[in-house]
């Protein structure tokens, strides 16, 4: 069975040909103790079986589509890792779009006990990469009691349509004539990173704990700002200094969006797809300036957007290429003219560790984070577990 590729698979597509990242989501967990082998590879395959998308190849061409694997061929989707390096390779390594599965899993079955997974970008965001974990988790603790369960079927809309049925024909208009320079091309500021031609990819982690994310949220509060605010501040001050910007100069910061917030609450998983936008930040270089006076305006910044259907005009733009120019001229026009932050971040956000649970053994460490960046592209990216900030750096880059 074919499946229609939607706006943003193609998108991600893109991203992996001009050398923007691997369009890969990734994530580990880490145990005290081993998971079940048998158990998890037949609740892998089960979600599989119950989520159509990724139990798909990709096909590129006139008509982008999905192609439905044979199900004999969703076991490639898990594997067991002997040693600490093959679990480290597997982590950094690509899902072929297109052999599928979309998603992998592998098992690092003795001490230290952990999983890792990556899911291809094309077929979810971050968001929905959390949402499936938690399905994942549902799935193995239900078949720990029950061996003849099978979850339900996700088979929802998975376009961009859900978010902009929610916005009229004026409110779409003022958006794109209010955010028509709005864009993730951000000069020519750039992470200075080194020019060996040794190139291999890493994920580089820093975990704040506990008791100093908390100290951070409640700064934050005090000054009526978020998490997200405190680190962005953090990000800006830093680039100030290591990118040499001289007083009065503006650095532009791409920030992801997840459009979810359009939807309204709601817990159902209805279908696993890319919901996310981009709006663009920016501010001025201050000498002298304290971290308060930054974080200050950070959050006016990040307010401003806030109050203007925040990364509505991305959707938008996206879905009159695509409608007006079809999806062959829509691809060949992006090829070239698609361009991509050389600076970004992104909050994937946190991992709930009350719904990350198989059959009641819990991570004592989370974290998830976004593709790994060619040069000369940097990005740092933020997830939460269990109260605790892991904030990442995913690189093909020489690594000594």
């Amino acid at each position: 069975m074919d499946y229609t590729a939607e706006v943003f698979d193609q998108i991600q597509m893109l991203f992996g040909n001009n050398g923007f990242n691997d369009h890969q989501l990734h994530c580990v967990l880490r145990f005290e103790h081993g998971l079940n082998y048998e158990l998890l590879k037949k609740a892998v395959i089960s979600s599989i079986e119950a989520i159509p998308i990724l139990g798909t190849r990709y096909i590129e061409g006139a008509r982008p589509r999905w192609k439905s694997l044979d199900p004999k061929d969703f076991g490639r989707a898990f594997v067991v890792a002997q040693t600490e390096m093959e679990f480290e390779d597997f982590f950094v390594s690509r899902v072929d779009e297109s052999l599928g599965p979309q998603i992998k899993v592998c098992l690092r079955g003795s001490a230290p006990f952990a999983v890792a997974f990556k899911m291809n970008h094309m077929v979810a965001d971050a968001a929905g990469f959390k949402t499936y974990l938690n399905f994942l988790c549902e799935t193995y603790s239900r078949l720990t009691t029950d061996p003849e369960y099978r979850p339900r079927a996700i088979t929802g809309d998975r376009s961009m349509r859900g978010v902009l049925k929610h916005f009229g024909v004026g409110a779409k208009l003022k958006c794109l004539l209010s955010q028509s320079k709005e864009n993730n091309l951000t000069g020519d500021a750039r992470f200075p990173l080194s020019d060996n031609s040794e190139l291999r990819p890493f994920i580089l982690t820093r975990k704040i704990g506990q008791e100093r994310t908390a100290a951070l949220k409640n700064d934050g509060k005090s000054s009526g700002a978020t998490l997200n605010d405190v680190v962005l501040t953090a990000y800006y001050r830093c680039l100030f200094q290591r990118l040499a910007l001289c007083p009065g100069a503006w650095l532009q910061i791409p920030v992801m969006v997840d459009m979810r917030r359009y939807l309204g609450e709601t817990e159902s998983f209805t279908s696993l797809t890319n919901l996310s936008s981009t709006v663009l930040t920016q501010i001025e270089y201050k000498t002298g300036e304290p971290f308060a006076g930054t974080l200050r305006r950070v959050k006016a910044a990040m307010d401003e957007k806030k109050s203007s259907n925040l990364g509505l005009n991305g959707f938008i733009k996206l879905d009159l290429i695509y409608r007006i120019l079809g999806n062959r001229i829509a691809n060949h026009l992006l090829r070239s003219e698609l361009k991509n932050p050389l600076i970004c971040m992104t909050n994937v956000g946190i991992l709930d560790s009350a719904k990350i649970s198989f059959g009641g053994l819990r991570p004592r460490d989370a974290f998830l984070c976004g593709s790994i960046k060619n040069k000369p592209y940097f990005q740092v990216a933020m997830s939460s577990y269990n109260g605790e900030l892991t904030l990442s750096v995913n690189l093909l880059e020489h690594f000594a």
